[in-house]
């Protein structure tokens, strides 16, 4: 056999394997592309509509809102990131289980909207609680462009869980987490909750545009005191000079 036959043998068959690895290729990538939209999103944005939301047949579109938070919770991938949009002034009157999501709740800016906190009692228990967000896994909470309302606490003793973020159980997260942005207090009666409740050992607030009214100094992180330097609290990262 020739040289220039075997050369042009050693072509032939190095494009056989190109050709080979060029199908191979062109499959897999196929794949993976259809495997990726396949995929759920991971991060979601619904809207919410207390009064005519619908979480039965609700699409969670600003046209078609889901009725409560828990509903635009419960329709995220665990572990994902839901931001919530509130279409009216909304009333939160008992526990939003998280269940491992990262919550926004948000108004429009502009919009002036109200997330007003109520008191309720648990069915079979005898302690009031707050409305509340209640984490676990790797839940956060950030509150954008509300006016948040707490109550005027009632008489007597309230729960330890009246608080604005708890946790509790073996899947509470390590760090509890809670940022507002362009947010407002609005304190409706002496509030002897904390924004915290129990459930970790550490604790991170932020508060941009937003101020603490002076009410609020000591109602932030359980057992730490109205004055506390957040220098001098080791567990808790804060952007506010004073808790």
């Amino acid at each position: 056999m020739s040289l220039e036959t075997e050369i042009a043998a050693l072509v032939a068959a190095n494009n056989k394997l190109i050709d080979y690895f060029s199908g191979k290729k062109t499959a897999i990538d196929a794949a993976v592309s259809a495997a990726i939209a396949a995929a759920p999103s991971m991060v979601r944005a619904y809207w919410v509509d207390q009064q005519l939301g619908d979480d039965a047949n609700g699409l969670g579109t600003e046209a078609s809102p889901f009725k409560t938070l828990q509903q635009a919770i419960n329709a995220t991938p665990d572990g994902g990131r839901v931001q919530a949009w509130l279409s009216k002034d909304y009333v939160l009157d008992k526990h939003i289980n998280l269940a491992g999501r990262r919550l926004v709740v948000a108004g429009v800016a502009g919009s002036g909207r109200r997330l007003t906190i109520n008191e309720f009692m648990p069915e079979g228990e005898t302690l009031l609680r707050m409305g509340s967000f209640w984490a676990s896994n790797d839940s956060t909470v950030q509150l954008v462009n509300v006016t948040v309302s707490l109550p005027a606490s009632s008489a007597g003793d309230l729960s330890a869980y009246y608080g604005l973020v708890f946790a509790s159980g073996s899947s509470a997260p390590i760090m509890l987490q809670l940022r507002m942005y362009n947010c407002a207090f609005e304190l409706r009666g002496t509030f002897r909750g904390k924004l915290f409740g129990p459930g970790s050992v550490l604790f991170a607030l932020s508060m941009i545009g937003t101020a603490v009214p002076s009410a609020l100094n000591g109602s932030l992180i359980p057992g730490v005191a109205a004055g506390t330097l957040s220098k001098d609290v080791g567990h808790v990262i804060t952007n506010l000079s004073s808790l």
